[in-house]
């Protein structure tokens, strides 16, 4: 009560004395979010005046300067009494509320990185076993080619076998030759020794010419040089033919050591291939296993949005009812407000993004990260924190124009802490924060808002650029 008779004081001396002063709002520069947790109907969204420009009155033109001194005082007083007259308890109804979507949002960001982590394990494990069945599907190749080797030399080796067969037929048919010739060979010798002892006696007296009696010695020892010449040859032939077997047998074992060779290769694949085949099972287990807890966290991650959803809905509007509270509150302070606005960022005004585009409610001005943001027009402040959206933001009272209408702006994505607070009374030009990437946010910039008669509308059409 106290404060609100020092205010209504300050505001009856103002009256006496002078007219109405008026407030300016300028324009800001710099990137901003859609605020999702206000209203059309809030009367910090501000509509477009239908008359564009506002005339201030002439009265308050030959006032304003008598007008300056009281009306400040009446607003410290009203912004005050008004900051006194929040109860204690709302800071710390709306910390917690704040705490609890923080908390929330910190689980719901830690699953997403469980999520990213899981789908990277999954994403591995396949390339993995991609490789895998690429090096099993090479090594079969291989082991097919080592069974065509092996079928062609087990080929060869039958063939060997068949010709050394052969050949051991050729020696055995040699060998009986010559057994023969060999026996027919001793039965001459003997013979011929027989004819040594006497034999010859009878065998000449058969001689029918001399011819035969001059030449009967001489065709013996042709018969046993023939006989002769026939065993040497038989036997040279099975010399021959068992070199041609020797020979036949060493290439076979040369095939059969190949054969043996390829054998332990095709042995080492096989292995290799079970090997690969295991390991390709592992894989598979491992990305089952991905996939399962994938599902199970993208069921943890819905639970925990709409969780999130809800504390952030609940957080939003008991801010947008703190928020309308303070506005009407301040709706009743004698506030009169020019359209004398200037550029919260004078040195930077390129617009990074339209009013309007994609949804966007605000305009965005680029500028370094620490750039003075100062306020468009002289107000107070109604709000001064945090949301997840705008980040580190402040909303500014600017009062009501000559015919009604109530202004407000909202500066957002500041780098820090605010250095102004709620009630606090500023003036156009003056400081009150700082160009930042706070919030959703992807580079440093101001988003800023203004709001007539409670609707967001384009800032440019009041905001010199």
């Amino acid at each position: 009560m106290l404060c609100w008779a020092l205010c209504c004081l300050a505001l009856c001396c103002a009256a006496l004395a002078l007219q109405p002063a008026s407030a300016n709002i300028c324009r800001s520069e710099h990137p901003a979010l859609a605020l999702s947790f206000l209203n059309r109907q809030n009367p910090f969204y501000p509509h477009p005046t239908k008359g564009g420009k506002l005339k201030m009155s002439i009265a308050i033109r030959r006032n304003v300067r008598r007008a300056g001194a009281a009306l400040m005082a009446a607003v410290v007083a009203a912004a005050l009494c008004l900051n006194a007259a929040m109860p204690a308890h709302a800071d710390d109804k709306q910390k917690e509320l704040e705490n609890k979507k923080n908390e929330l949002q910190s689980e719901l960001n830690q699953i997403r990185q469980q999520l990213k982590d899981v789908a990277s394990d999954k994403a591995e494990a396949e390339q993995q076993k991609q490789l895998l069945v690429q090096e099993k599907n090479t090594i079969k190749g291989q082991i097919n080619a080592l069974n065509d080797q092996i079928d062609d030399i087990s080929a060869q080796i039958v063939e060997k076998e068949q010709q050394i067969t052969d050949k051991q037929a050729e020696i055995d048919q040699k060998q009986a030759e010559y057994d023969d010739r060999w026996a027919k060979y001793k039965e001459q010798v003997v013979s011929m020794q027989m004819l040594d002892q006497g034999g010859g006696i009878a065998l000449l007296s058969t001689a029918e010419n001399i011819y035969q009696l001059l030449t009967f010695d001489q065709v013996l020892q042709d018969i046993s040089d023939a006989n002769t010449q026939a065993c040497e040859d038989l036997e040279q032939q099975g010399i021959e033919l068992t070199n041609e077997r020797t020979q036949l047998e060493e290439a076979k074992a040369s095939l059969e050591a190949d054969e043996e060779e390829l054998q332990n290769q095709k042995s080492q694949l096989d292995s290799k291939t079970q090997e690969l085949a295991s390991n390709i099972q592992a894989q598979d287990a491992s990305i089952s296993a991905a996939a399962a807890q994938e599902q199970a966290l993208e069921e943890a991650k819905s639970d925990k949005q709409a969780e999130f959803d809800k504390a952030a809905d609940e957080y939003d509007a008991y801010l947008k009812s703190l928020i309308a509270q303070t506005q009407r509150n301040y709706a009743n302070a004698p506030i009169s407000c020019s359209l004398n606005f200037i550029c919260p960022l004078p040195s930077y005004k390129y617009i990074s993004c339209q009013y309007g585009s994609g949804g966007h409610k605000g305009v965005d001005f680029a500028a370094p990260g620490g750039t003075n943001i100062r306020a468009v027009a002289s107000g107070v402040v109604t709000v001064s924190g945090w949301h997840y959206s705008y980040g580190n933001y402040v909303m500014i009272y600017h009062g009501t124009d000559d015919q009604g209408n109530t202004y407000a702006t909202l500066y957002a994505h500041m780098n820090s802490t605010p250095p102004v607070s709620v009630g606090q009374n500023v003036s156009q030009g003056d400081v009150i924060g700082h160009v930042g990437t706070t919030g959703n946010s992807t580079g440093n910039h101001l988003h800023l808002e203004l709001r007539v008669n409670g609707a967001r509308t384009n800032p440019l059409n009041y905001v010199p650029h």
